[in-house]
């Protein structure tokens, strides 16, 4: 039998290299030179690399994207992502493919499967696939080849598999941890961060940000009480996912668990600029809401011969497999049915060491206690307070609950407080005052609260590094929980000052809510005119170095992006 393929090359996003400003993750090239070099070995199909001059390749990206008349910036990456680059194979060192060539890739871009597909050449595009809550990682495969597609095919995983990994953690979370969200009264939609930069996030071209996509989450929140903001845990930066606490006031953060988070009773949907999760929702039975249409899987960017993605096991990389790709599985097999030898369930899991967001100590979504008018909370373990910390802590420090990084959020859920539940003689007009303690970890440290998108403007001194915050909150029959955002700024820090040692910090110590009746009962500071809003909190500068959210919007609606 003719062989289809003469040789096979090992590629990736070679454009994600220094030479652009970002990150080059060569461990996904080289876990595929790897994991397919026995089975090409044993067929006698010689095998090679593409990568960039800044990993020891070929390939001099930065003359590449002088030719494509694109800057060297991360914004000049997402434009390479679907720029024509077949008019530049086997130039720069970028190879020429062509018939007779296999290219095996992890997240190939647009731009590069047209380039391959335009050669002659095939390709297996290759990822772990989105749905990662099954008890082991499967990878989803597409191709721009008939013959490969098929081999893929007799190898899909069956989709019932995904259904029922849901149902059982769905039950786990059931059975360790609370039915739902912060509180059961509540109407929950949840948006879901994800990596500053990231090939799922390139739409149109331009690498989008939440600051684009404002007006229509703003919309979905409308129809929820809280919008929850849950952060992608591996990227520590919050500033990307600033605008959304700052436009949208039913806003509320939380570090739970996504699939605890997806199997709560009172999340209604589940939305993200392209997050993987909104692709598991589904599992879960929980509406998603993509708010962008990212180029990597738009059928217009991609070669009218892609595939669809076919998830698959770790079987890709067997003899088997590979041998009926390349079109010598008769020649092997002599003409008889062969069967598929079981590979290791664990095999992907051991390669990547990460589970991502499945992990088996997980307990589920932590019981909240309902607070008590007129009593003081402290903040120490054993205590009904502790439950309200839904982002940003990092526990107990001897005096209170420790803050941890640029934002930490109270979710405080509240007493019914219409008419109807208060006592006949409190059934007149009425107010309720909420006072905070708490101590800054340093004087430099300046913390501003929010409140429903505004920043409270009052704070009393009554210490060197201790604050005492005095606010009232409407008494309305709708608010079903008190939601506390603390920025928290380093106000000594500036272009020419060292890096302190320690991050800026505050410990949350006490908290107290009380009803007030009548007119004048509270000693509270003054009132400003108008709420200051989270761009005009004082000092100005500290704000903008910690979130950049003005800039970052600038930079949206000028297209920089």
């Amino acid at each position: 039998m003719t062989r289809r393929f003469h040789n096979v090359v090992f590629a990736d996003d070679f454009f994600r290299s220094p030479a652009n400003g970002l990150q080059y993750h060569v461990a996904n090239r080289r876990f595929l030179r790897g994991f397919f070099d026995s089975a090409l070995g044993r067929l006698g199909l010689p095998s090679s690399e593409a990568s960039p001059l800044s990993e020891g390749g070929r390939i001099d990206v930065a003359r590449l994207m002088d030719r494509l008349e694109l800057p060297c910036t991360p914004a000049g990456w997402a434009r390479a992502c679907i720029a024509d680059l077949h008019a530049f194979a086997g130039r720069d060192g970028m190879p020429a493919f062509g018939p007779g060539c296999l290219v095996i890739g992890w997240g190939l871009t647009p731009a590069q499967q047209h380039c391959i597909d335009r050669s002659g050449a095939s390709y297996l595009d290759i990822e772990i696939d989105p749905r990662r809550f099954t008890e082991h990682l499967h990878f989803c495969a597409r191709t721009n080849d008939p013959a490969v597609e098929v081999a893929l095919l007799a190898r899909r995983v069956d989709e019932e598999l995904f259904w029922n990994h849901a149902s059982a953690l769905k039950g786990r979370f059931a059975r360790h941890g609370a039915a739902s969200l912060f509180d059961p009264r509540l109407r929950v939609g949840l948006f879901f961060g994800q990596s500053l930069v990231d090939l799922s996030l390139v739409s149109g071209g331009r690498t989008m940000h939440p600051a684009s996509v404002i007006a229509p989450l703003r919309e979905l929140a409308q129809g929820v009480d809280l919008l929850v903001v849950k952060p992608h845990p591996y990227e520590s930066a919050l500033h990307d996912l600033a605008p959304i606490a700052r436009a949208i006031p039913n806003v509320a953060w939380t570090s739970e668990n996504s699939y605890a988070l997806l199997s709560a009773a009172n999340v209604h949907f589940a939305a993200s600029l392209s997050s993987s999760v909104l692709t598991e929702a589904r599992y879960f039975r929980k509406p998603a809401h993509a708010l962008i249409r990212a180029d990597r899987n738009a059928p217009e960017q991609l070669p009218r011969t892609c595939s669809g993605w076919i998830p698959v096991g770790a079987e890709l990389g067997s003899m088997d497999f590979m041998a009926e790709a390349c079109g010598l599985a008769d020649e092997r097999s002599g003409g008889a049915a062969r069967s598929f030898p079981a590979w290791p369930a664990a095999a992907i899991d051991r390669a990547f060491l990460t589970r991502w967001g499945l992990d088996d100590q997980t307990r589920g979504l932590a019981e909240m206690a309902e607070l008590q008018l007129e009593r003081p909370y402290l903040f120490h373990p054993g205590s009904p307070a502790m439950s309200w910390l839904s982002h940003g802590w990092a526990g107990f420090d001897g005096e209170g609950a420790r803050s941890v990084g640029e934002l930490a959020c109270l979710v405080v859920p509240l007493p019914a407080l219409s008419a109807r539940s208060l006592p006949l003689s409190q059934m007149q007009p009425h107010r309720v005052e909420v006072r905070i303690d708490y101590r800054s970890n340093a004087k430099a440290t300046s913390v501003h609260v929010m409140l429903d998108g505004a920043v409270l403007p009052g704070q009393r001194v009554t210490g060197a590094r201790r604050r005492s915050l005095v606010f009232e909150v409407e008494p309305a029959a709708g608010r079903k929980c008190l939601v506390l955002q603390f920025v928290v700024a380093d106000t000594a820090r500036g272009p020419g000052k060292r890096r302190k040692a320690a991050r800026p910090g505050f410990t949350l110590r006490k908290l107290q809510v009380s009803l007030r009746m009548g007119r004048g009962l509270i000693s509270a500071p003054p009132k400003a005119a108008a709420p200051a809003r989270w761009s005009e909190i004082s000092p100005v500068r500290a704000m903008a170095r910690l979130f950049r959210a003005v800039i970052d919007s600038a930079r949206g609606s000028a297209g920089s992006h």
